[in-house]
């Protein structure tokens, strides 16, 4: 390491001498060559191993890298020094150019007053040899021409010597700075040298730490390591990471609660516009059972799921229904109430159990003429409807409001009289007033009086909210004297009491959202 050093002090000083006369031309060559070599040198030593792992192969591992770096300090010594070469041959350049323009301006104002000289002799000889005839050379156009050309040489000479003390500015400036810039340039290459010359020793120092610090025990290479890569500083910074990702959610939980909550429970309730009226009550229903039995009455016929079927009459006329509604195909297809079987008879009984679900219950509510309430299609295992005289379904849309998308629900389908509805749900459904209100879980929620106000309102209490144990909205019924009917536990039927995920959880969001 030191021969090199040496080596390239004695370089560095022997190419000053050379760049300094040098063109600008050569000094451009050589600016590009080093810059190429310092960016292929710092390639080299960032694909090097870190210096612990060098120390553990051996000094001359450690030795190799030092060197590298030695060369690029070198090059970019050499580089600060050809910068400072241009700007010397610059201004050399400039001073030259400028020299050479007051001597040219020098000879061109020789000339000129030499021109000025002879033209205002000429005046004076033609005006002496005139003088007794002042009247008739004042007059005469020979003499005007030999003034005006006298006034024109000499303005001539005028401007020259004006022009030539401006290049005589320049040039003593011109001087100054090439003056300035050759202190400049032997200031440089002399630091230059200076920097390489000592440059080795701290490439030494490092080399020896680097060989005698990896010679302890593991804990002191694993502080050491710590030491080098700033572990303190990543810890301390992972731990705030790790805090603020930690408390986030809780902090978004209570922004919600005490913030974005009171004002969605400001908005206006959803109240779907009945034609008529809120119409005939609905009345309460017996408690669900695991069956029930429908006895079909005069010009009355029963649609029913497959799955729901248990056992019917033997004489009673049976087809196929393709949908609950032909008006609405698709909301058919998509709640399963599609290819149903038709049943007709008068005093026939079907009794209508869930065949294929463990905890699904049944019960039975009445639809007088006149009433109307919104249920969710995919609560439906049968209907009774008068023959000749299908059940009407009517759908309502409720885009612009608040209240409808915090419900994830934007479409309300709203079943009319007469009839009677056969509803399953997850271990029960209650049919319940509404009196002074209620407050339940989104899922529970099948149907309700079509002329209730339906709107979200904050958990009753905050600490299960902010635990996470439940969600911030809840379905609120606002107070009214219509009925809602409330499905027991709809999560009973889902492996472990637990909402679906992935596509399964995406279909029954749409189907949610589209009232289904």
């Amino acid at each position: 390491m030191t021969r090199e050093r040496e080596a390239a002090t004695a370089t560095l000083q022997a190419d000053g001498a050379r760049w300094k006369g040098a063109s600008l031309r050569e000094i451009d060559g050589w600016v590009r060559a080093r810059q190429n070599k310092a960016i292929q040198l710092r390639r080299q030593i960032d694909a090097a191993p870190p210096r612990w792992r060098l120390a553990l192969e051996g000094s001359e591992a450690v030795l190799r890298v030092e060197q590298l770096r030695l060369q690029l300090a070198v090059a970019e010594q050499e580089l600060v020094g050809l910068r400072a070469a241009r700007k010397l041959v610059v201004s050399n350049g400039a001073a030259l150019t400028a020299a050479a323009d007051k001597d040219r301006q020098a000879r061109d104002l020789k000339r000129a007053k030499a021109q000025c000289s002879a033209a205002t002799k000429k005046r004076q000889d033609y005006e002496n040899r005139w003088r007794w005839k002042w009247r008739s050379w004042w007059e005469n156009a020979e003499h005007r021409r030999i003034v005006a050309n006298q006034r024109a040489q000499c303005d001539t000479a005028r401007s020259a010597e004006q022009t030539l003390k401006r290049l005589a500015d320049a040039h003593k400036a011109a001087d100054l700075t090439r003056y300035r810039m050759d202190e400049a340039y032997s200031r440089s290459i002399t630091d230059a040298a200076s920097a390489v010359r000592h440059a080795d020793a701290g490439l030494r120092q490092d080399a020896q730490r680097a060989t005698t610090e990896w010679k302890g025990s593991w804990r002191a290479k694993l502080r050491i390591w710590s030491a080098q890569v700033g572990l303190r500083a990543l810890l301390w910074k992972a731990g705030v990471a790790l805090l603020i990702i930690t408390i986030s959610p809780f902090l978004i939980r209570l922004f919600c609660y005490y913030g974005v909550a009171p004002i969605a429970m400001r908005r206006p309730a959803i109240r779907l516009n009945i034609p008529g009226g809120a119409g005939r009550a609905i009345p309460l229903t017996a408690r669900s059972a695991t069956s029930v039995g429908i006895r079909l009455e005069d010009d009355e016929e029963l649609l029913v799921r497959q799955d729901y079927l248990q056992t019917s009459s033997h004489e009673g006329a049976k087809g196929t229904q393709w949908f609950l509604d032909w008006r609405h195909p698709i909301t058919s297809i998509a709640t399963g109430l599609s290819f149903l079987t038709r049943i007709r008879g008068v005093g026939q009984l079907t009794t209508v159990s869930a065949v294929r679900d463990p905890f699904a219950e049944v019960s039975v509510l009445t639809l007088p003429a006149g009433a109307s309430c919104v249920l969710r299609p995919r609560a439906l295992a049968a209907v009774a409807q008068p023959r000749g005289r299908p059940l009407r379904i009517v759908t309502h849309w409720r885009i612009a409001s608040l209240s409808a998308w915090l419900t994830l629900q934007l479409r309300y389908v709203v079943f009319h009289g007469p009839a009677r509805l056969v509803i399953k749900g997850g271990r029960g459904v209650r049919v319940e007033l509404a009196e002074q209100g209620r407050i339940f879980e989104q899922d529970q929620l099948i149907g309700f009086s079509a002329d209730l106000a339906y709107s979200v309102t904050r958990a009753e209490t905050f600490w299960p909210y902010f635990l996470g144990r439940t969600s911030l909205f809840k379905d609120h019924i606002r107070a009214g004297e219509g009925v809602l009917v409330i499905e027991e536990a709809p999560l009973s039927a889902e492996r472990g009491g637990h909402a679906r995920r992935g596509m399964e959880g995406l279909m029954d969001a749409v189907m949610k959202l589209f009232g289904m």
